[in-house]
């Protein structure tokens, strides 16, 4: 309890004003502590995408949907490339007007990763910051080079000079898991090779 709930309290005891003063300012001290639950269940939940290409989509259904994208010039297989190490299909398109540029990754089927390069001679870093934090409220880590918002299930990033990205974040960690894992077993290898000598 603060200092002045504090005495308010003992005073309002000590005067004699009964019961009603001492329930009023119990009920001040829990309202304090109630107000910021209050402003951050207020915050909406982290979008999923860019308008109607979201997270969790299959190949196809983005395919689709890059097709009707106004934002967006696909020109459907020229635009997609396969990485043969990891299984992943990655979409590379060219944006039009506000988007230079648009990459979707999928593994095993769905988009787990969207990357957008906003046009930065029409928009700029502060203007999407701005516009993230007025929906989304403060981002869970800031520094000089990113923003980041998280909810549990999306990671929305804003990075400089000008890239916005979205994560599917239970995809995303189970693929930087398994890329570590990898990374070890390589390291391994490699120390048993230079035991050769």
């Amino acid at each position: 309890m603060n200092h002045v709930a504090r005495e308010g309290m003992t005073k309002a005891m000590k005067q004699g004003s009964g019961p009603f003063l001492c329930m009023m300012f119990l009920l001040m001290f829990f309202l304090m502590f109630l107000t910021p639950g209050e402003r951050i269940s207020s915050q909406e939940v982290l979008q999923r995408g860019f308008r109607a290409l979201t997270l969790g989509l299959p190949f196809e259904t983005l395919q689709d949907r890059l097709k009707e994208d106004s934002f967006f010039f696909y020109r459907g297989e020229p635009d997609v490339s396969m990485h043969l190490t990891s299984g992943e299909y990655v979409i590379d398109v060219r944006g039009r007007r506000y988007l230079e540029r648009g990459l979707f990754q999928f593994h095993q089927g769905e988009l787990y990763i969207i990357t957008l390069y906003p046009n930065r001679q029409l928009l700029d870093y502060f203007q999407i910051f701005e516009r993230l934090r007025s929906r989304y409220g403060e981002p869970r880590d800031l520094d000089n080079r990113r923003a980041f918002w998280e909810d549990g299930t999306t990671r929305i990033e804003l990075e400089r000079p000008l890239i916005v990205r979205y994560l599917d974040l239970e995809r995303f960690l189970e693929r930087r898991q398994e890329r570590q894992i990898r990374e070890a077993l390589e390291d391994v290898s490699r120390e048993q090779f230079l035991e050769s000598f």
